[in-house]
C-alpha cells in the first residue's frame, strides 16, 4: 500500500477522533451548565429564604410594635374612660349636696303655726347625727316657738356654693357648703337681731340616699 493510501485510511480516524472530542466538550458544557444552572437555582432558594426570613422577622416586629401600642392605646382608654367616669360622679355627688344643702336651709327657715309638729318633723328628716339629736332635743321648744308666731314664716335661698367637693357619693361621704338666705323668721335657726338675711354654713353628710345636715353655723 502507497503512502497516499494510508493517508487515505486514517482520515476516517480522524475524523471521528474530533467528532468525540466535540462531543465530549459539548456534554461537559452541557454538565458545566447543568451544575451553573442548578446552583444558581441552590444560591436563588437562599438568598428567597433569607428573604423570607427578613420578612417573617419584619413582620413579626410590626406585629409585635402593632400589638403593643394597642395594648398601651387600650390602657390609657381605659384610665381616661374610668377617670372621666369618676369625675362625673364626683360632679354629680357635688351636684346633688349643693341642692341638698340649700333645699335643706330653705325648710329650716319656712314653718306655720297651724303645723308647728310638722316643721319640727321636717328640720328632724333634713338633719343626721348631733344636729339631728338637737333638733329632737328641742322639739318641745320649737313647737311652742312656732305655734307662738303670728304668721307662717319663710326663708327662700339667695346664693350657695360649695366650701368642699364631696370626693364621691358613698355613704358617708361628706361635702361644706355656704348658704346665704333671706328670712322672715330667722331666729328659727338661732340668728339674733332684726337682720333678715343669714349665712350658713353646712356640713352636708350621704347617708342612704340622701345628702344630710350635720352641722350648720351661721356665720
Amino acid at each position: 500500500m502507497t503512502s497516499s493510501d494510508s493517508r487515505g485510511a486514517g482520515a476516517p480516524d480522524h475524523a471521528l477522533d474530533a467528532s468525540e472530542h466535540a462531543l465530549d466538550d459539548a456534554r461537559r458544557r452541557v454538565e458545566q451548565a447543568t451544575r451553573a444552572a442548578r446552583r444558581a437555582r441552590i444560591d436563588a432558594s437562599d438568598a428567597l429564604r433569607a428573604r423570607a426570613r427578613r420578612r417573617s422577622a419584619w413582620f413579626r416586629g410590626v406585629i409585635a410594635i402593632a400589638g403593643a401600642v394597642i395594648i398601651v392605646a387600650s390602657g390609657v382608654l381605659v384610665a381616661v374612660v374610668m377617670h372621666n367616669h369618676a369625675s362625673a360622679e364626683r360632679s354629680a355627688a357635688a351636684d346633688a349636696a349643693l341642692a341638698a344643702a340649700s333645699s335643706s336651709v330653705a325648710s329650716l327657715l319656712t314653718a306655720d303655726p297651724a303645723d308647728a309638729g310638722g316643721y319640727v318633723n321636717r328640720a328632724v328628716a333634713v338633719t343626721t347625727g348631733d344636729q339631728r339629736d338637737r333638733i329632737e332635743a328641742a322639739r318641745d321648744s320649737l313647737v311652742a316657738e312656732v305655734t307662738a308666731q303670728a304668721e307662717p314664716s319663710s326663708g327662700r335661698v339667695l346664693s350657695a356654693g360649695l366650701i368642699t367637693d364631696p370626693d364621691s357619693d358613698a355613704e358617708g361621704a361628706e361635702a361644706a357648703a355656704l348658704v346665704v338666705a333671706e328670712a322672715s323668721d330667722p331666729q328659727l335657726i338661732g340668728a339674733q337681731g332684726d337682720d333678715t338675711r343669714v349665712t350658713i354654713e353646712v356640713t352636708m353628710i350621704r347617708a342612704g340616699q340622701d345628702w344630710l345636715i350635720s352641722r350648720a353655723v351661721l356665720t
